[in-house]
């Protein structure tokens, strides 16, 4: 917990009413933002989108169990919120203490208030930031020109799925999927989210395969039926078997699925790796781990 209960909820108002100027003077005379921190082996199994017209749960950011937290400005919230949304996030920011983990902002498409979001929160402690709609590698260098921070995408138009190789020697890490919108761009219904359709299923392949011969980290899409644990730990497993490094997430729980799910057997990666590296190939369990067995095994390590 970051503020204490009764000035969130002094915050909670001043969001409902729009109060910009107040919301401004609060950031005023606050501290200076903290450096960023350092993550020395950051995970992408699970990252928790909380929206930044939430103070109540901008105020759990220090004890949310997701890899990375995702603050999100775009869709999720209300356009007469965007301006509102954005000084509650930089104030969180403000006070945040060091919890260990990456934060990316998601921001809004650069011809609709990204820019200006970029300017204001160039002096906070965020890691990334995450641009939604892009169509091609032009935006992504304009906002590569604005910030020194790092910038990850959403794939989510035609346009960026069908020409995802094309993203290959630009300065991203992570790319996320956006199942929905990405369906509307395609003229496609919803509906077709099911766990036994091979669209889908290509879906999914396609877009993890292009990202990893681009060397990007692959996300999974979020599972917008919360309350359905079982559903989302299915598409969890799925993704995980398609090559996806994790999901993103609405819902603690969902956090926490997607960090089971999604982590590795780093114990018996350990125990491989210093047997080939002291007698070479050998025999475990059936299995010939030769060069290009352990190499993965030590690739697994390396990732954490």
């Amino acid at each position: 917990m970051i503020f204490e209960p009764e000035f969130v909820e002094l915050l909670e108002r001043l969001v409902e009413k729009g109060e910009e100027g107040e919301l401004s003077r609060l950031l005023e005379r606050g501290p200076t933002p903290p450096a960023v921190e350092p993550i020395p082996t950051p995970r992408y199994r699970s990252g928790l989108i909380v929206s930044g017209n939430r103070p109540k749960h901008l105020n759990k950011l220090d004890e949310l169990p997701a890899d990375f937290i995702i603050l999100n400005l775009e869709d999720g919230v209300p356009k007469k919120q965007k301006k509102v949304a954005l000084l509650s996030i930089g104030l969180f920011l403000q006070h945040l203490p060091k919890i260990g983990k990456e934060l990316m902002v998601r921001i809004n498409p650069l011809t609709e208030g990204g820019r200006g979001e970029v300017e204001f929160l160039e002096q906070f402690p965020i890691h990334s930031y995450r641009l939604p709609k892009v169509k091609g590698v032009a935006e992504v260098e304009e906002l590569l020109q604005l910030t020194k921070k790092r910038v990850d995408i959403s794939i989510e138009t035609a346009e960026a799925f069908f020409n995802l190789l094309s993203f290959r020697d630009l300065p991203v890490k992570l790319l996320f999927l956006g199942i929905y919108d990405l369906l509307n761009s395609l003229y496609l219904s919803h509906s077709l989210i099911q766990l036994e359709n091979p669209l889908i299923s290509q879906i999914l392949s396609r877009f993890t395969l292009e990202s990893r011969g681009s060397r990007k980290v692959p996300i999974g899409f979020v599972y917008q039926k919360y309350r359905d644990l079982e559903g989302f730990r299915r598409w969890c497993l799925l993704q995980r078997q398609l090559g996806m490094e994790g999901v993103g997430v609405i819902t603690p729980t969902q956090a926490q699925i997607a960090n089971q799910i999604f982590s590795r057997d780093l114990e018996l990666a350990c125990k491989i790796v210093e047997e080939f590296e002291k007698r070479g190939p050998f025999t475990r369990d059936g299995l010939y781990i030769d060069e290009p067995i352990y190499k993965n095994f030590k690739f697994l390590l390396e990732k954490g």
